[in-house]
């Protein structure tokens, strides 16, 4: 088992960190490590790998590794995914499927950010505790879902606490409590398991589709809409079933939910529930990347995972249609070459549509139909139908973290110059940029002889990547090849103009994370300093510092100069952000001033 830990420590830990945070961890561990002051920057990954291993021979020092990861605000995806692995590895462990086999409590359970399982929510250990309460005359007064439930904020708590909102539905009155339980029992039977949440939270939408109808389980048609919302560090998918709160689901809108139904991360919002905007002083700020991992779409190789009953959102191809008597049948495709079979009866039989139409599916339900899963519709499902490139396309590049096996098909869309970014060594590697469908990827491939597999609009199948700090790094254990399958990609014009887009320096600024930048600036000053050149870099926005060393201080670049960056790290010392070279950066002038003159 302590091979497999430190298997974890270095293929999915220490492999994945830059140069930079591995130097940070080798000053955290120098005490329980034992590492010397004077030669630390000879201890490589492999070497820190086997002194952990002896040093933590119960886990192989991944403990300690998790924990740093937790510190670092970019680290915490990977600190996620090693604690996923360390789990995998317990599961394996001959005392744990003794426990399994004399029957756990504790059931296991998967989530995915764009699939929802349609099983109950009590587990086997809640319900004993339930019994338990009820035996010792204990009753429970207020419902938790752990960290599903964020707490009501002091401004919110306020507000709902104020005399103007005392009759309202987020207080009911006693006369008013029948109806509002009425109400919510009727949604409750809509989906069996949901939760009651009292409680208020404060969350953005995302986004939200116009309202449409749906028959009823009493048979009537009624109006209700989808929408997508979220909290600092957590989404939700939304069923609405009061259309007059539409105006108050406008996109960036920030507002305050409470009595609200909840069933395994999808809320519904119907005539009970309470929705009021927020005041100035109870905005929230969403993250990038969470936004882009609400709108990312699920695999469907993973479906196995969550099994029949799970609910999918999410935006697909459609590569077939086959139209039957009571259903008809649509074929859709992933971004990774995968297909599955939605079926479509009443209003989703036999809609209008064509092969290399974009499917954005709403609410759909995992079943096993022959022995195979399949997508199908309910009562509240929906589908937006568009062409390709008139659906919303990404702005910024898709973030993945930790090793994929894949495969995931791609088209090349740019490639850069292979360049020697180890001189001792002189290791060689190429950046590039590669798309699917409906999003895109930063690469770093470090097997140059690749660099003719990455021509531009070439169509390429990666798998046994890894993924670090949101870009995907192709090594030579990594492979790649041409795709075989007839099925055609295309990228629409948006996407490829968004690969390109350069970022304003007035948005780095109010980043609140460190990340990797690519883009043209002007050079507007040049000075040395120790080991390295320090440059003030601008835009019509504004103007920031960068700090360049290593293999790039002998790139020929003078004030005036537009200069391409490749792979710069934004990153902030006390505070103010600032732009500088690491191990896999390029840089290259791509308009000189002296030409100009």
């Amino acid at each position: 088992m302590a091979h497999e830990y430190k298997r974890i420590v270095l293929l999915k830990g220490l492999e994945h960190i830059s140069d930079h945070y591995f130097d940070l961890f080798k000053s955290v561990m120098a005490s329980d490590l034992r590492l010397e002051k004077n030669i630390r920057g000879k201890y490589n990954r492999i070497k820190i790998a086997d002194m952990m291993e002896y040093e933590f021979p119960t886990d192989a020092g991944l403990g300690k590794l998790i924990e740093f990861c937790e510190e670092v605000h970019t680290l915490k995806r990977l600190a996620e995914t090693l604690k996923e692995e360390k789990s995998k590895v317990k599961g394996k462990s001959p005392l744990r499927k003794r426990k399994q086999e004399a029957g756990s409590d504790t059931p296991t359970s998967t989530t995915s950010n764009t699939v929802a399982s349609d099983g109950g929510e009590t587990s086997t250990a809640q319900k004993r505790k339930s019994i338990n309460r009820e035996k010792t005359g204990v009753k429970k007064t207020k419902q938790s879902e752990g960290p599903d439930q964020p707490s009501c904020s002091e401004e919110a708590t306020a507000r709902c606490q104020s005399p103007e909102l005392q009759t309202s539905s987020l207080a009911p009155s006693n006369t008013s409590l029948a109806k509002v339980q009425k109400t919510q029992t009727q949604t409750q039977s809509i989906t069996r398991g949901a939760v009651l949440q009292k409680d208020a939270m404060t969350v953005m939408v995302l986004n939200a589709i116009d309202p449409f109808e749906y028959e009823s389980s009493e048979h009537e048609v009624k109006k209700m809409f989808h929408a997508t919302v979220a909290t600092v560090n957590e989404y939700f998918h939304v069923k609405v079933f009061n259309i007059n709160l539409k105006e108050k689901f406008k996109k960036e809108n920030v507002i305050i939910i409470s009595n609200y139904l909840k069933f395994k991360g999808i809320l519904e919002i119907n005539e009970a529930s309470s929705v009021f905007e927020a005041g100035p002083d109870q905005k929230i700020e969403v993250s990038n990347s969470l936004i882009r991992e609400a709108n990312k779409p699920p695999k469907f190789s993973d479906f196995h995972k969550y099994g029949p009953g799970a609910v999918v959102y999410g935006l697909f191809t459609l590569q077939k249609k086959k139209v039957n008597p009571k259903t008809t049948i649509y074929e859709i495709q992933d971004d990774y070459a995968n297909s599955i079979e939605v079926v479509g009866h009443g209003k989703w039989y036999n809609i209008i549509c064509k092969e290399g139409d974009k499917f954005r599916l709403f609410c759909f339900q995992l079943k096993t139909i022959d022995k195979q899963l399949k997508l199908v519709c309910g009562d509240h499902s929906f589908i937006k139908v568009g062409k390709r490139g008139e659906m919303m396309e990404p702005k910024e590049a898709s973030e993945e973290d930790g090793y994929h096996k894949g495969p995931k098909r791609v088209k090349v869309l740019s490639t850069t110059k292979s360049f020697i970014y180890d001189q001792t060594e002189e290791k060689m590697m190429f950046h590039a940029t590669a798309a699917t469908e409906t999003e895109f990827f930063r690469v770093m491939v470090f097997d140059v002889t690749l660099q003719e597999m990455f021509a531009k609009k070439n169509p390429i199948v990666l798998t046994d990547y890894f993924c670090s700090n949101g870009t995907l790094m192709i090594h030579k254990a990594s492979s790649v090849s041409a795709a075989t399958d007839n099925s055609k990609m295309s990228i629409s014009d948006t996407l490829k103009k968004n690969t390109k887009a350069n970022p304003k320096i007035h948005d780095l600024h109010l980043q609140t994370r460190e990340v990797l930048v690519y883009g043209d600036f002007k050079i507007c000053r040049k000075g040395n300093g120790n080991n390295c050149i320090r440059y003030v870099i601008q835009d019509n926005t504004g103007e920031m510092k960068m700090v360049v060393s290593g293999h790039l201080t002998s790139v020929n670049c003078k004030i005036g100069d537009i200069v391409r960056l490749v792979g710069f790290e934004l990153t902030s010392d006390v505070g103010d952000w600032f732009l500088r070279a690491v191990r896999y950066s390029n840089m290259e002038v791509i308009e000189s001033e002296n030409k100009k003159q």
